[in-house]
Order: structure tokens, then C-alpha cells, then sequence
């Protein structure tokens, strides 16, 4: 596919040629985003080889639209349903803004809104998403679970070189698996839900976007990824303060239930992401990654030094504490600078 192709493909679209054509900076995924304008207005088009990944975003999109969710119009999808246009919905990413800004007035509203609107998707949506649609995974059970702990033993502790016990972190895995796949309340989960996921128009409305690796798990995981994600570096106090205004959404036995997965759910999103940093970042290079690492080490091994329950995995909390080593510090930053 060419951008030729992509452009072609919009100007049919719209009837016209565009005043605009360009390509968006890819991130962490293999999807191809342009930005086409035409008649004054500008659209997104994709391009995504990954048909299975395409049919769970035309799924979520179209079933956002219906409950009138804040979030993209696929507006036309090619035969092969490898190349679609879709709403454009604003110039800024939440991330952008909270990069430039920090956590003014501004940023802590839009914040609050974020959570609001979670809190209405994952009701709106109760009881009324075919999980069998779902790209990867339809329950955030044993597999994507494991998975998850794998990303991390794969791409921070063995390519880092970092020695541990197989078969006692395996077995601590295999009870933090089984502590997870049984948390409460569980409902849409949109997985990677984080501020640079999130567009911001010029009204500040929110809108939700790349969630079509969404599936079912606990509530309580998009909230602690948006909060806990290491590039924001909200504040603890402010951290707590939104977890309270999320948990005032819920009746008060859904909201006691919340608030005993926070832990476990930071635990398992710390690892994962950690994982994804060091594949993208270490393997791939990708400069945001990069840069990324020594706060996700750090948010885990204050996470791993702060939670009583660590002290049940023991060969876990060790690898985690040897990741501020001395040894695995000049080794990150050999393989950064030496690659």
C-alpha cells in the first residue's frame, strides 16, 4: 500500500482532491494513519494489514456510535477492509496537552471528564458487547494474563540479563494469574487507555480512541493505566483523590470491590508495560520508549516497596529491586547508547 493509494482511495471519498495529505508518526503500533483535508475539513485514514484488528475497531466504532460514546465514525471502509477513513477529532492528544501544560486547572478538568466518561462507557456498555468480536482475546483471563507477565520476563529480565529462579518466579506468576482473572466488578476493558489515546478538541470535549484491542476484564484496569501511566507523572495525592471521584460513580458495593483490585491491577499494568518499553524501546528502538524505561522501573519498584502483598512473591519483588541495581542501570543505558 502506498501513500498514493491511501490518498486515491480518500479524494474518491470526498469527490475532490485534497487540499492536504500527509502521514502521522506511528507509535507503538504497525497501523498507518494519514491526515487528508478536504472542503476544509480533515479526516484520518488508516491502513492496517491486520484484518482481525480492523474488524474489532469497526465493531467498538460502530457500537460507540449507537450509544452515542465519545468516540470515531468509520466513515468508509475499502473492499479488502484493510484501509478506512474515520473522524478527525483534534489537533491535541491528551498527552500533548499535559506534556505542555502539566497539571493546571485545565488538565485536572479534563482529567475528571476522562474518568466521567469512562465510567458512562463501561456502563452504557453492560451486558450489551459480543465478546466474541474482540481482536485478540474476549476475557482478560490466564492467557492475556500470562502473556503480560511473560512481556516483561522476556523483553526486561532475560534481555537484560537479570538472574532469578525459574521455576519459583513461574509459580508466583502462576498465583498472581489466578488472583487477576477473578478480580471484580469485570465489564469493557479498552486496554491500552492512556492520555496519548485520548483526543481533546477545541471545545475540550474528550474522545476516546485506538481501542480496539478492548475485551472483558476488570473495570478497574483503564482507570489505572490512564492514572498510573508513567509519562503523565501525576502526583500521589492527586492520583488518590481521582481514584476516589471514579469510585463515586458506583454503588457501594461495586466501589468496595474497585478498590480491592487497585493493587493487584497496578501490579500486573506496571509489569506489562515495563515489557513493552523494553521490546519497543530495547528491540525496536523506538525513541518514546526509550525514554519511557527508567520511570516505568521506577514506578514499579516503588509499587513493589510500598505493597504489603509483594511479600508473597518474593522472587518477584527481587528481580524488581535488582532492576535499580547498579549493574542493570549501566546495561540499559549501554544497550541505548551503544546499540
Amino acid at each position: 500500500m502506498t501513500d498514493q493509494n491511501a490518498k486515491d482511495f480518500f479524494e474518491k471519498y470526498t469527490g475532490e482532491s485534497a487540499q492536504e495529505f500527509f502521514i502521522l508518526a506511528q507509535s507503538g503500533s504497525a497501523r498507518i494513519n494519514f491526515v487528508g483535508k478536504s472542503s476544509g475539513r480533515k479526516h484520518i485514514i488508516t491502513f492496517n494489514e491486520n484484518s482481525r484488528e480492523n474488524e474489532s475497531f469497526y465493531y467498538f466504532s460502530d457500537l460507540f456510535s449507537n450509544l452515542k460514546v465519545n468516540a470515531p465514525k468509520v466513515l468508509k471502509i475499502s473492499e479488502d477492509r484493510n484501509l478506512y477513513i474515520q473522524q478527525f477529532l483534534g489537533e491535541h492528544t491528551l498527552s500533548e496537552i499535559i506534556g505542555k501544560e502539566g497539571l493546571t486547572e485545565r488538565v485536572k478538568t479534563l482529567v475528571k471528564k476522562t474518568l466521567q466518561q469512562l465510567a458512562e462507557v463501561q456502563l452504557k456498555t453492560e451486558n450489551k458487547i459480543d465478546y466474541s468480536k474482540t481482536f485478540e482475546y474476549e476475557n482478560y483471563d490466564e492467557l492475556p494474563i500470562t502473556s503480560d507477565l511473560f512481556y516483561f520476563k522476556s523483553f526486561i529480565a532475560d534481555v537484560l540479563e537479570i538472574p532469578y529462579h525459574k521455576s519459583s518466579l513461574l509459580l508466583e506468576f502462576k498465583k498472581l494469574v489466578s488472583k487477576i482473572e477473578n478480580l471484580e466488578p469485570q465489564g469493557l476493558m479498552m486496554r491500552d487507555f492512556q492520555a496519548r489515546n485520548i483526543m481533546v478538541n477545541h471545545q475540550d470535549e474528550i474522545f476516546f480512541i485506538d481501542y480496539q484491542a478492548a475485551m472483558k476484564g476488570p473495570l478497574i484496569y483503564d482507570v489505572i493505566s490512564f492514572l498510573f501511566q508513567a509519562k503523565a507523572s501525576f502526583p500521589n495525592d492527586f492520583k488518590n483523590e481521582m481514584l476516589t471521584y471514579y469510585f463515586s460513580f458506583w454503588n457501594d458495593e461495586k466501589a468496595a470491590q474497585l478498590k480491592d483490585s487497585v493493587k493487584p491491577i497496578q501490579l500486573i499494568r506496571f509489569l506489562q508495560v515495563l515489557g513493552a518499553y523494553g521490546f519497543r524501546g530495547l528491540i525496536q528502538r523506538k525513541e518514546h520508549f526509550i525514554l519511557s524505561i527508567d520511570k516505568g522501573i521506577e514506578n514499579l519498584y516503588q509499587f513493589s516497596e510500598n505493597w504489603q502483598e509483594m511479600e508473597e512473591y518474593p522472587e518477584l519483588k527481587k528481580l524488581i529491586l535488582n532492576l535499580k541495581s547498579k549493574s542493570v542501570q549501566d546495561k540499559i543505558k549501554n544497550m541505548i547508547f551503544n546499540h
